[in-house]
């Protein structure tokens, strides 16, 4: 065996053969490897260019068309980005521009570039309300019954089609009744009913019951029949301050996010968290139709991961562990967690958005929020309220990337009937 040689690169401790030392002029493979992503990194910077694909654009459409474009990645090119995001450029559409970014979207469904319609499609629905048409039939035309909020709001033609379909296509039962869920018109809610009220022969194969999919909308029947939402429509998103703090608003704000708790959770000892402190005398907060002064609803930011935390609470800012919560049966050690979070500042925003602004997680929009609807990341889950049975209502979510750069959304709900308030957790 040859006599292995040190690599003449200064402070290496390697050694390599000799043929490789002919071939890297000294120096062991990581060294050389390490040169030539060097050499490729100062090639790379020495020759980028920067690219605006937004120069002399002026038209709403036509730069969302752009956005919405998929780039191959060229790390020779810097591409220049837009001022506003496609959220803000969705806000500004005229309902004209909207059906020009609907009928793109056809022709991409027409070109089987179903990724790209279907951002569009949820694009138009959550930011803008607007209730599909051609872009819907055409979704529908080719066979695509999900992302379900794309048909929410559908009209009657669209609903019978899937009304007969669920009857005779198993492959697709899930999502056909969750887009009639999304439509929930009466003609569905009266549906629904009748389902529960003597379940088809096909619902014995379903993880739930028919009528139960409609929580993915955010509502679900009442004792009669009737439809009651899970959500309060109105929706007010939080704004976050990480670089200058300074800037941030002084004046008293309805609701104010992650406040550090007076209690400890008794599950693993660490500190409770108020995650919304709701002033219920703002006259922001009048949609709630809450008496009383404040509502604090806490939470344990390690424990609410694996399992749902309840307390009973009044309407003066008190609240209290639930004799209710029960152990998950997984809850590991609190001992990876900082026991003072660096939260970044945030403020609610007194400017109303729509209620289904991030209701579709995938989109960009941050979802910290009150009112509105979830974002759910995975399934609909609604508490019971461990006191009364009945759903409770959501209330507010906090979107860690929001918080602390990090993942995840904490769900919060209140029943006010019995003021108890509970939280859950969700990622990816």
């Amino acid at each position: 065996m040859s006599e292995r040689l040190p690599c003449q690169t200064p402070g290496c401790t390697g050694s390599i053969l000799p043929a490789t030392a002919q071939r890297t002029g000294g120096i062991c493979m990581p060294c050389q490897q390490r040169k030539l992503a060097e050499q490729r990194q100062a090639y790379i910077e020495q020759n980028r260019k920067e690219i605006n694909r937004y120069a002399g654009v002026e038209d709403r459409v036509e730069i969302l068309t752009i956005m919405h474009s998929p780039q191959k990645p060229d790390p020779l090119i810097r591409e220049v980005p837009y001022p506003q995001t496609e959220q803000e450029l969705y806000h500004e559409l005229t309902v004209e521009e909207r059906e020009r970014m609907e009928s793109y979207a056809v022709q991409l469904l027409e070109e089987e570039e179903v990724d790209q319609a279907e951002t569009i499609l949820l694009s138009l629905v959550c930011y803008t309300d607007t209730r599909l048409g051609p872009g819907l039939e055409s979704f529908l035309r080719t066979g695509n019954y999900y992302p379900a909020i794309l048909y929410k709001d559908a009209d009657a033609v669209i609903r019978d089609r899937l009304i007969a379909q669920v009857e005779t296509d198993p492959g697709n039962r899930n999502h056909l009744l969750l887009a009639l869920a999304w439509i929930g018109d009466e003609e569905v809610v009266r549906l629904f009913a009748q389902w529960r009220q003597s379940p088809p022969a096909w619902a014995s194969a379903l993880y739930i019951a028919p009528e139960m999919y409609a929580r993915e909308a955010g509502w679900e029947l009442d004792a009669g029949g009737g439809k009651r939402l899970l959500i309060h429509p109105e929706c007010y998103p939080f704004k976050v301050y990480k670089e200058e703090i300074a800037e941030a608003p002084r004046t008293p704000a309805a609701v104010t996010a992650l406040q550090t708790g007076a209690a400890s959770c008794p599950w693993c000892g660490g500190g409770l968290t108020v995650l919304f402190d709701y002033d219920l005398q703002h006259p922001l907060l009048q949609f709630m139709k809450l008496p009383g002064k404040r509502l604090r609803i806490a939470a344990c930011m390690h424990c609410n991961c694996y399992g749902t935390v309840f307390m009973n609470v009044d309407l003066e800012g008190g609240y209290a562990w639930s004799d209710y919560n029960v152990v998950p049966e997984y809850l590991p050690d609190n001992n990876g967690g900082p026991a003072s979070p660096a939260w970044h500042v945030m403020q609610l925003s007194e400017q109303p958005v729509g209620t289904y602004e991030s209701a579709h997680w995938t989109l960009e929009a941050l979802a910290s929020q009150i009112g509105g609807h979830p974002a759910w990341i995975q399934d609909a889950d609604y508490p019971a309220c461990p006191c009364c049975s009945q759903t409770m209502t959501f209330t507010a979510q906090m979107d860690m990337e929001q918080a602390e750069d990090s993942e995840g959304i904490y769900y919060a709900f209140l029943c006010s009937d019995c003021l108890i308030t509970a939280v859950n957790y969700q990622q990816t």
